[in-house]
This record gives C-alpha cells, structure tokens and sequence, in this order.
C-alpha cells in the first residue's frame, strides 16, 4: 500500500483572503494558511513548510521571505 505524505514544502507569493492569509504556489494553486503567522507585506515571496490539512490548506511550521 502506498500513502501520501502530508509534508508540505512550497514557495510562493502571499495574499489576504476571505478567511485570512493565502499562498498562490508557482504553479497557481491556492493554499489556504492556517496557524500562527506573522506575515511578510502582501506580495512578499516566501517558503512556507506544514502539513497539508484537506485538499487547499497547510498547517504552518515555517514561513519565510525567500533571499
């Protein structure tokens, strides 16, 4: 049997939503962030490392303006 891991390693750009902070990846998909956060400006690109919680949300354990 094969299981999928729940660890997410991803870049991105932040945004604000509806139902707060969100990640579009370099592929465009939308990752909705849950946990606490001190987020870089809007715009910023960032890594963000977390577990995956359903199919659009991550956990955080790790947010980071990239260098």
């Amino acid at each position: 049997m094969t299981t999928m891991s729940n660890h997410l390693d991803l870049t991105g750009t932040l945004q604000s939503g509806p139902r707060g902070p969100m990640l579009k990846d370099a592929d465009g998909m939308w990752w909705r962030l849950i946990g606490d956060l001190d987020p870089p400006p809007p715009n910023t690109l960032v890594r963000v490392v977390g577990r995956r919680h359903g199919a659009a949300a991550v956990e955080i354990d790790l947010c980071r303006p990239v260098d």
